[in-house]
């Protein structure tokens, strides 16, 4: 393969690398944003239960009704973010894999290319 061959392969594993780890960091992001989610959600449903219990009486049936209620409604949205964030974590983990693999075969044409350089050229020394 040609100088310009391979430098043309290692500079399309570069920009493909460097678009993976863009497509990675987003996914990142959103993990960290379901994350969020998660805890602002706990802490709308811990101040609800609050204002249950302070204008209910807990032997009551209606204060029964309300934590029902409020459990059925944050089970359900606990559970949808739970279902992105376990989505994310695959997607995470399929594009760690591509970068490795890119990043392997980025290495090795890099290789390739240093070694045809230096077999090219005599650094120095005379040829007779």
């Amino acid at each position: 393969m040609s100088y310009a061959g391979i430098l043309a392969t290692v500079n399309l594993y570069k920009t493909e690398k460097a678009q993976l780890t863009g497509e990675l960091s987003n996914i990142l992001m959103s993990i960290t944003d379901a994350s969020k989610q998660t805890s602002e959600l706990m802490q709308k449903e811990n101040q609800e239960r609050a204002s249950v219990k302070e204008n209910y009486d807990a032997d009551s049936t209606e204060y029964k009704v309300e934590m029902d209620d409020i459990d059925s409604e944050y089970q359900a949205k606990l559970q949808d973010i739970n279902s992105w964030e376990a989505e994310l974590q695959q997607e995470k983990q399929n594009k760690e894999t591509q970068v490795q693999a890119t990043s392997s075969f980025l290495d090795s044409f890099t290789e390739v290319l240093k070694n045809n350089v230096k077999k090219d050229f005599t650094y120095g020394q005379s040829s007779k």
